[in-house]
């Protein structure tokens, strides 16, 4: 074999296995933490995130495809496309778009002299092999780079001479507290920020795979199905990405949500997060702010309701400020309860339905579905584990009971799920 067939050959079998899924898995994830870590703009946005996680996968499949060949053309996967798109939505520079691929393709450049120094004894051939690399790995940054800025600047140019660009700056001026004015705010959005405003966050999950259709239009309407079912006299919507949205629906008084706690109007593969409803400006920034903290539980949560009210988890967020702090209360108060069992959590959740109904065995039997005696029963075992009564003074049980259901309990070293 020649010089040229030999680096062929190992740059053919170090790209067959950076495709098996676990090791791209763990590219995936490499290579976005050293982006988020140079990368100020994407650690801060979790739908810029969202959208690059999709986009490293695809464009690194291709990339390792296209490396082991001789073709000198290059062609971005839509994934690539999307991420331009939403950097060009939320206003960013296109250096934000160049520091990303250049950051990517340091690490895959790290990963290869990595994999290359252990596993090349020839001290001839692993320079060569490199500078392969580096050479296939530049041609495709630099043409993606091209192909990508155009798509960036078409997306910018689109936005710019619509009203969605102005309603999507506007919005985000308002989340940075840039306007004073709520008529002039209102007059833009061409939406009544004096009446009730209550934020939705959609996104699909990560599981689900890119919609056949326009992905933002099937969370538009899911939003108006959901604004439809509360009586919203409004709705606002922007796109936060290429599979995310974020909305507000307006009404004239405090809508009443419970009509959407069971989350059966959501398609499946969608998620919302809903903030409380709030009066005015501030209230939309507030409002929206809950949401986003319910989608960061729903995303930790992947057996929890389609549909999230931060009403329903703002213990929850509370707790997650100090996690140190929660996790030793949870130690502290569940101790003989802190299992990880189907017994010790069966346990947890008798006595979770018990407290919020009030000590009412009848209540709580309804909401479990079983019998009265059988919540009594759980009830006394569990005081009997715990070495002490249920009595009045609960609050701190309480709190530990909800931690622990969202995130399991907490083991004798303070780790959770235990």
């Amino acid at each position: 074999m020649s010089a040229d067939d030999i680096v062929f050959a190992w740059l053919r079998d170090f790209a067959a296995e950076a495709l098996m899924p676990e090791t791209l898995d763990s590219l995936v994830v490499r290579f976005a933490a050293a982006i988020e870590a140079e990368v100020p703009e994407v650690s801060a946005d979790r739908e810029l995130r969202r959208d690059l996680g999709v986009s490293t996968r695809e464009q690194g499949r291709a990339l390792l495809v296209w490396l082991t060949g001789d073709s000198l053309e290059v062609a971005p996967p839509p994934a690539a496309h999307d991420l331009a798109r939403t950097i060009a939505r939320r206003g960013m520079h296109l250096r934000v778009l160049m520091q990303i691929y250049r950051v990517g393709q340091k690490a895959l450049l790290k990963f290869a002299a990595e994999t290359a120094n252990e596993r090349i004894a020839d001290p001839v051939l692993e320079p060569k092999v490199l500078i392969r690399l580096l050479e296939r790995a530049s041609h495709w940054l630099n043409v993606s780079l091209e192909v990508l800025a155009d798509t960036y600047g078409q997306e910018r140019e689109r936005g710019l001479s619509g009203a969605f660009a102005r309603r999507a700056e506007t919005v985000q001026a308002i989340m940075r507290g840039e306007i004073a004015d709520v008529g002039t705010a209102s007059n833009r959005l061409d939406y009544p920020l004096l009446r009730y405003n209550t934020a939705l966050v959609l996104w699909f999950e990560d599981s689900q795979p890119e919609p056949a259709e326009d992905g933002i239009g099937i969370l538009d309407s899911a939003a108006r199905s959901l604004a439809a079912t509360i009586g919203a006299r409004q709705l606002l919507t922007v796109p936060s990405g290429s599979r995310g949205l974020w909305a507000w629906m307006s009404a004239d008084c405090e809508p009443d949500l419970t009509a959407l706690a069971i989350g059966g109007d959501v398609p499946t593969g969608i998620r919302v997060a809903i903030g409380n409803p709030v009066v005015g400006m501030h209230g939309f920034r507030q409002s929206h702010t809950e949401a986003i903290a319910a989608q960061h539980i729903s995303e930790s949560r992947p057996d929890c309701s389609r549909l999230l009210r931060y009403a329903d988890i703002e213990i929850l967020h509370l707790l997650e400020g100090n996690a140190d702090a929660a996790r030793a209360l949870v130690s502290r108060e569940l101790r003989g309860l802190d299992g990880s069992d189907a017994s010790s959590a069966m346990l947890r959740r008798t006595l979770r339905s018990y407290l919020a109904a009030n000590r009412s065995p009848d209540a709580a039997a309804r909401a479990l579905g079983v019998h009265k005696n059988t919540v009594r029963y759980r009830i006394q075992r569990a005081e009997e584990l715990l070495g002490r009564p249920i009595g009045p003074n609960r609050l701190k049980l309480e709190l530990a009971l909800e931690y622990a259901d969202a995130y399991g309990p907490v083991d004798t070293n303070g780790l959770v799920g235990a």
